[in-house]
């Protein structure tokens, strides 16, 4: 799906004055191009949609006047779904709206009155609502930062009113709750949910469950409810680690891991439970060797069953794992006081011992005047221990590299990494 603009593109009133000229002239495919354009800008703006009432009528409802395939301008599928609506198709019309929001979640495309009418949950069969709303869960993030809620509303919206109409549908009130959940209405959440699971007993109605309680933090509550899950499919090793991690985020590291043991006694390769495995045993004792395992798999398992975090999370924040430690030391004191300006004049600095090798070359190289008072042991200018490749040599107090200068795509590429901070 495309934006189909750039930087030049007409306003919303303009590509709705030009929709207008060409219906009025009679050019359709035209007029339904710039009426698309308009729907980008301002989806939910009434004289957008008054036009495209005029192109529909004009056209007897022709649905290929905003095409879709492969690469579909997205005001052409939000258009296709209002006239979908339109002509009583309205879940058609909702599986696009939901994939404009799954291509641009903080667009408010189902802002619009026949998504929020309580009529439509009656016209909807309760499993296809519910579906459409799981959509919506898969489309959009978990949970919903607070500034991008607004243009969910409305699908939750259609959540409340779909739940009124069939208060009795296990999946409906589950993927209800989970719509809810992402939005902050944790509370709901739980009730509907709640209510899933007493009408129709399943599974995915206790996963719901223990999330909305987990979101609640009612721990002891979702523990139970993700247990039931268990006993309901003991093959879904996902909910294993779905408790190994409820487990350790509660601080219990020993029983979240006898339950990612007994995910990977069943399938050691199961992405969900390496993944959780690794980073609860790099919690535990901090081995690095943990992470290097993680990258491993995670290399050499690139179909994963859905996107993860833990290696990312593990590394967050730890030097060298997940960020550059910053420089230290006198000499980097100075070079962070020297002028920043080419061709400045250079200043002398007084060191008691001599820097790293690095160090002192970069304060050449910053042209910085450079004394050094004394010595150290052990001392810094020299290998740590025994070495068939030295890096540095000194011709006096001057410092130099004993490698040839790297290559542009050598020092290309060290550009292209050298970032202060990477997931």
């Amino acid at each position: 799906m495309t934006e189909g603009r750039d930087g030049s593109a007409p306003s919303a009133v303009e590509e709705l004055a030009l929709a207008r000229r060409a219906l009025d002239s009679g050019d359709l495919p035209h007029a339904a191009g710039h009426l698309a354009a308009a729907l980008v800008h301002a989806p939910t703006l009434p004289e957008v949609h008054e036009t495209l009432a005029h192109i529909a009528a004009a056209s007897g409802g022709d649905l290929e006047l905003f095409p879709i395939g492969q690469r579909a301008f997205v005001g052409a599928v939000v258009a296709r779904a209002h006239l979908l609506a339109a002509a009583g198709r309205p879940a058609e019309g909702l599986d696009l709206l939901v994939a404009a929001t799954g291509h641009a979640p903080g667009v408010d495309w189902a802002g619009v009155p026949w998504v929020t009418a309580p009529e439509l949950a009656t016209r909807l069969d309760p499993e296809r609502a519910a579906r459409i709303l799981m959509q919506v869960c898969t489309a959009v993030p978990d949970p919903v930062p607070r500034a991008g809620r607004p243009p969910l509303l409305p699908y939750l919206t259609l959540a409340r009113h779909a739940v009124a109409a069939h208060p009795r549908h296990g999946l409906l009130l589950g993927a209800a709750s989970a719509l809810a959940r992402r939005l902050g209405e944790v509370t709901l959440a739980v009730t509907w949910a709640g209510r899933g699971v007493r009408e129709e007993p399943s599974k995915l109605g206790e996963v719901w469950l223990g999330y909305a309680y987990r979101s609640a933090g009612r721990t002891r509550e979702a523990l139970a409810a993700l247990e039931r899950a268990v006993a309901h499919d003991p093959d879904d090793l996902a909910v294993y680690a779905d408790i190994a991690g409820t487990l350790a985020d509660t601080g219990r590291l020993d029983a979240a891991l006898e339950w990612i043991d007994r995910a990977l006694a069943r399938d050691p390769t199961f992405d969900c439970a390496v993944h959780t495995a690794h980073r609860l045993r790099f919690l535990r004792d901090g081995d690095v060797t943990h992470l290097v395992a993680l990258a491993d798999f995670v290399r050499d398992h690139p179909d994963d069953s859905h996107e993860h975090a833990d290696l990312a999370e593990c590394c967050r924040g730890r030097p060298w794992l997940g960020q550059v430690t910053p420089a230290a030391g006198a000499m980097v004191d100075a070079l962070r006081r020297a002028p920043a300006a080419d061709g400045a004049p250079g200043r002398a600095v007084r060191l008691a011992v001599p820097e790293p090798p690095s160090a002192m070359r970069a304060g050449a190289a910053a042209g910085l005047d450079v004394e050094v008072t004394g010595t150290s042991r052990p001392d810094p200018r020299e290998p740590r221990r025994a070495t068939t490749c030295q890096l540095w040599r000194y011709e006096g107090a001057v410092v130099a590299p004993t490698l040839p200068a790297p290559s542009a795509d050598a020092a290309e590429r060290v550009r292209h990494l050298a970032h202060p901070a990477w997931p």
